[in-house]
């Protein structure tokens, strides 16, 4: 079960952020050719500081900044928030996805992170954070995580797509391990389950939980709601774990 769009929510009361936002901001990137808007959340006293501030990044910004950026600006977390949009049409189902998940990646890590890390003061703390197909991206780049030292040090997947997950995938998860049995990494994972992909994320967690992994914390909640509207209690519970 993958997201769409999600159904209409009433008009939210106007809001007054303590910290502040920068919209409507865009990559083209030379390795998948979209272009992508984005948008950044920075927290209470980033103009007037000098302190260097971990990032999250997020997947589906068409859909999450302003819930997102609301309910860290509201517990005055200082991180910043970078939501990326899917592109045009529905690109996510081709960056996210194992289709073009690769190069979506390099993007990611060769493009994006050095543009955010050069224009704004960022700590060299990052964290993931996906729903659905967002979660499913997670999956593919903690497979990937660097024996030496995480990319990517917190990942939040909320109700992953993992039923798209190969034996491919599973096998560099493996090759991974059998590596490196240290992983510091924190991965916080949620389901929805009326309906949603509770199995997917069971069979997901149990896997890594099995490896036995050194450094490796995980965190899980199940929802009873549905898939299309567990991203935001997902991310309201998520960011009091970071």
């Amino acid at each position: 079960m993958d997201v769409i769009t999600p159904a209409p929510s009433a008009p939210a009361a106007p809001y007054t952020y303590a910290g502040s936002l920068e919209r409507d901001q865009s990559i083209t990137s030379k390795l998948t050719g979209i272009t992508y808007p984005f948008h950044v959340y920075l927290p209470p006293g980033y103009a007037g500081s000098t302190t260097r501030y971990p990032v999250l990044y997020a997947t589906d910004g068409q859909w999450i900044f302003s819930s997102f950026s609301r309910m860290l600006d509201q517990r005055r977390k200082d991180v910043i928030l970078v939501s990326i949009e899917q592109g045009p049409g529905d690109r996510r189902a081709i960056d996210y996805t194992l289709v073009g998940g690769s190069t979506y990646m390099r993007f990611l890590k060769e493009e994006l992170v050095p543009l955010i890390e050069a224009r704004y003061r960022t700590s060299d703390t990052r964290s993931f954070v996906g729903t659905s197909y967002g979660g499913l991206l997670g999956a593919q780049l903690l497979a990937k995580e660097p024996v030496a030292a995480p990319y990517f040090k917190n990942y939040l997947l909320f109700d992953g797509a993992f039923w798209a997950l190969t034996g491919a995938i599973v096998a560099e998860e493996d090759a991974r391990f059998a590596t490196s049995k240290s992983l510091a990494v924190h991965l916080v994972l949620t389901s929805a389950n009326a309906p949603g992909n509770v199995q997917d994320v069971d069979r997901y967690e149990a896997r890594y939980r099995g490896r036995g992994y050194t450094g490796l914390t995980i965190d899980r909640k199940s929802f009873n709601i549905a898939h299309n509207d567990v991203a935001d209690p997902s991310f309201d519970w998520a960011a009091d774990l970071l």
